[in-house]
């Protein structure tokens, strides 16, 4: 049997070997962590290394790996920073273009509106800011050219104008002015600044026949005409106009737009005396009391004017013109016997009234669709 002393030196003999064996597997590891530091600080203190070198026998060193790695996480975090820059500017423009959509979306047509919807999706890191800004723009521009197709200021072709004024008639021995002087026409662009139109006009007056040569008479025949008829018979005249006209608007931008134009009319005049003869016949027999003229006519006119913008599709117009009767004619005469001579009196002022020069001022509402 072992003593205590041989018991206790075989103990340490054995635990001296087991700590020899545990360093022996941690030294090559230890050592080959310190061969590695030693070759770092060996190629960092070399004075014959080149800065610019980054090859060490063949092979790259640990700041070129290093600085490889870093340039990778600088690459990756620089494309995950424009992807965020994407996604927001994105979201921005998303927000954008359903706030204009909504405000245009009440004068646009619905079906414009469907094909011109931006839809757009998720960007994608590679996105570029000027692609992404190419199509807001060409959003836009479609959103406002629609817009612009519907608004309600959009010009429009066809106008009709209702007027009324008066009208003066002068000639060498006549001097009327209307009591009733109304007309309307339709007009429609057939240039932006040049429209053509067709347009009816009636004109209504009353005069007294003081010129006739019975009043101052002072023979027998005179005297009964004088004590029959006072101081002249009452005459009524009308006139029905169907004109052709042309408008060139010298301004077409602009809140007021004076334009100067002219037209060429077909004119039927009526002219007959308000009573109907009081019963009179004289010395040669002839009857009083129907007596009428109607007469046909070929006219022309010059104009000038200026429309004025209300708001929506309504404004005024006032205009200036000047009329020539260029044809004349009698259509028809009454009853009575050519020798009557209130007969060829009415004849006589219908000459003398389509011989004038008539000049008319009218204003009226302008209506546009």
């Amino acid at each position: 049997m072992l003593n205590l002393n041989e018991k206790k030196r075989l103990s340490f003999m054995s635990l001296f070997l087991a700590t020899v064996m545990v360093s022996g597997i941690q030294m090559p590891k230890a050592f080959a962590e310190t061969d590695l530091l030693n070759d770092v600080d060996e190629s960092l203190n070399a004075e014959s290394l080149d800065q610019d070198n980054s090859i060490v026998d063949g092979k790259s060193s640990p700041s070129e790996i290093l600085r490889k790695k870093r340039a990778n996480l600088e690459e990756r975090n620089k494309a995950m920073v424009e992807k965020k820059i994407e996604d927001i500017r994105v979201k921005h423009e998303i927000a954008l273009t359903k706030q204009l959509q909504k405000a245009f979306n009440k004068n646009s047509n619905s079906r414009n509106l469907k094909e011109d919807r931006v839809q757009v999706s998720q960007a994608a890191p590679e996105m570029s800011s000027q692609s992404l800004s190419a199509n807001s723009d060409t959003t836009l521009e479609k959103s406002l050219s629609n817009v612009k197709s519907t608004d309600g200021s959009e010009e429009r072709n066809i106008k009709i104008i209702p007027s009324f004024g008066v009208a003066s008639i002068k000639g060498d021995k006549i001097d009327f002015e209307s009591k009733i002087n109304i007309g309307a026409s339709v007009e429609t662009n057939i240039y932006p600044q040049l429209t053509v139109g067709v347009g009816i006009g009636y004109t209504a007056l009353d005069a007294t026949d003081t010129a006739n040569d019975f009043i101052s008479n002072t023979s027998t025949v005179g005297s009964i005409y004088y004590n029959t008829f006072g101081q002249g018979r009452t005459m009524a005249y009308d006139k029905l106009s169907l004109e052709a006209n042309t408008k060139f608007f010298i301004l077409n931008s602009t809140l007021i737009k004076p334009f100067a134009g002219a037209s060429v009319s077909f004119n039927r005049s009526n002219i007959k005396y308000n009573d109907n003869g009081n019963g009179y016949t004289n010395p040669y027999g002839i009857s009083y009391g129907n007596e009428a003229f109607t007469s046909n006519s070929l006219g022309a006119s010059a104009k000038i004017g200026a429309e004025a913008d209300l708001a929506g599709n309504v404004g005024l117009n006032i205009d200036l013109s000047f009329s020539k009767t260029l044809t004349s004619g009698i259509s028809s005469v009454a009853t009575t016997t050519s020798n009557n001579p209130d007969q060829l009196r009415l004849q006589n002022v219908t000459r003398a009234m389509e011989q004038s020069d008539i000049v008319t001022v009218q204003g009226g509402l302008v209506v546009k669709f």
